[in-house]
């Protein structure tokens, strides 16, 4: 049998899933509000806006966001209809489909960059500073090391 939370325990944890909520509920209401997407949007064209020739394959881009491929086939969909992202076949083999920003997307995504970094900003590094941000990092890398290993 497991043996429960001890006291400490239950507070990191319940503290560390409700504080990521928080954050992650107040990044989404931002780039609704200013920019008209979802926090999972500006994740994705980020990717892309980071990537070689703003250019991706799915399956990189589902891995780089966290995303199944039909999950993020579903975001890319509503993207492309907005005129943010296109999808071709992937010019390495034709097996595989390549995501690539649009100019229009290009123009998005930095438009959303500046609030959401703002917040960012403030919601993380000013309230943890730099020598505690460097130990969060560091933990949260342990903690998504860990969770890979057991799945």
């Amino acid at each position: 049998m497991t043996t429960p939370l001890g006291r400490a325990e239950l507070r990191t944890w319940i503290r560390m899933i409700w504080g990521i909520k928080a954050l992650l509920n107040e990044l989404d209401r931002q780039l609704r509000d200013q920019a008209g997407m979802s926090h999972d949007d500006y994740q994705i064209l980020s990717q892309l806006h980071r990537a070689p020739k703003r250019t991706l394959r799915m399956t990189a881009l589902a891995r780089g966001v966290g995303f199944s491929t039909s999950r993020l086939s579903h975001a890319v969909s509503r993207m492309e209809e907005a005129g943010w992202i296109d999808r071709r076949p992937s010019t390495i083999d034709r097996r595989g489909t390549d995501a690539s920003l649009t100019d229009l997307g290009l123009r998005v995504v930095e438009d959303a960059s500046m609030g959401h970094l703002e917040l960012v900003r403030r919601a993380v590094f000013e309230t943890l500073g730099p020598e505690r941000a460097g130990a969060t990092a560091d933990a949260l890398d342990e903690i998504g090391r860990s969770a890979r290993e057991e799945g």
